[in-house]
């Protein structure tokens, strides 16, 4: 078994852990978090994968602040480049499934993996435009508790949730800087934009999700992802795969097993 850790050097490289060894899977979390909130699924599967979980610009050991997504995922797309990695089975919590669904749409890989993120992000986009004049403000805090309480954090078991917490970055600048196109664009274009991507991706999907979909989310993924395998686990919440990391790796290695032995 192999392990590689780096720290960036400057805000234009990403830190990242390197784990394991086999077929790679490809770890990307969600906003305001960093890569350590892979450690629980990584340490179940780095004995027969080999597990990059990268901290996303702006969070843990990475520098900068947040960027376009386009940016960051071609970011990612260079450093497994560098790694020597193709063809991976792309992860992502939450906004890190956002851009798992970029890099998808854009480059190679053996199949997506999205976890409690459905690309149905209309509703969600025309809340935060409803917000922003309180998120841009000296109460920034106090408009983003509502969203930050529905994470669930305060549902994990201890001592997950303390090292969760500890990592958690909640910036103003941070949020609203990976938020900023999704504030330029109307939630409508920002779906039609959406669209146009994930009717490009056309490798195995698995979507699961916390908690059970509503029919608007449901009928989207069936839409557009038809063949997408959607699994709902009811009272997990946001932090789904934190809730039952044993069960989530099982899964996770299961579906990355059927889709590493039928790529090319």
């Amino acid at each position: 078994m192999s392990e590689h850790t780096t720290q960036a050097a400057d805000s234009a490289q990403l830190d990242y852990d390197c784990r394991g060894a086999g077929s790679p899977l490809l770890l990307l979390h969600g906003l305001t978090f960093d890569r350590s909130t892979w450690e629980p699924i990584v340490d179940q599967l780095a004995d027969r994968f080999t597990c990059v979980a990268v901290d996303l610009p702006g969070h843990g050991g990475s520098g900068g602040s947040g960027r376009d997504p386009d940016e960051v995922v071609l970011s990612i797309h260079h450093l497994l480049d560098e790694l020597g990695i193709e063809l991976p089975i792309v992860v992502g919590h939450s906004m890190g499934g956002a851009l798992a669904g970029i890099y998808a749409e854009r480059h190679p890989v053996a199949g997506l993996v999205l976890v409690d993120q459905a690309p149905y992000i209309r509703p969600f986009a025309a809340m935060v435009h409803q917000f922003e004049p309180a998120l841009r403000s000296d109460n920034f805090r106090a408009a983003f508790e509502p969203i930050r309480q529905t994470i669930g954090v305060e549902l994990l078991p201890e001592p997950e949730r303390m090292s969760i917490l500890a990592g958690q970055r909640i910036d103003q600048d941070l949020i609203l800087s990976y938020w900023d196109q999704m504030l330029r664009m109307t939630p409508d274009e920002l779906q039609a934009r959406i669209d146009r991507g994930v009717d490009a991706i056309s490798v195995p999907v698995l979507a699961v999700f916390g908690q059970t979909i509503d029919s608007a989310t449901r009928e989207y993924l069936l839409g557009h992802l038809p063949s997408a395998e959607i699994e709902e686990w009811p009272g997990l919440g946001h932090m789904v795969h934190l809730m039952e990391p044993e069960r989530f790796a099982r899964r996770l290695a299961e579906f990355a097993n059927k889709c590493f032995s039928t790529s090319p």
